[in-house]
């Protein structure tokens, strides 16, 4: 069974770039763009073409931050736990 610990040396091994941009940008800011497009274009109506420009950046950029965040809350509680 893996551990946290054993999950996280694994991650952390392939650097905090490449995390941010696979677990911040691509996962939450990606899915989190696609579900708010979808959302303003089927349910509040507005054209897709504005919903695609603004809104998809946005959540890309706040990927970023997320992915930077994640990265630093499990960082510490590796270092915690060491």
């Amino acid at each position: 069974m893996k551990t946290f610990e054993d999950s996280w040396e694994r991650l952390r091994k392939k650097g905090m770039l490449k995390f941010m941009l696979i677990h911040g940008m691509l996962l939450w800011g990606g899915g989190m763009a696609l579900f708010m497009n979808l959302y303003f274009v089927l349910r509040v109506g507005y054209p897709w073409t504005p919903t695609i420009y603004y809104v998809t950046p946005l959540f890309l950029l706040g990927g970023l931050i997320f992915g930077f965040t994640l990265w630093n809350i499990l960082e510490k509680r590796y270092q915690a736990l060491k």
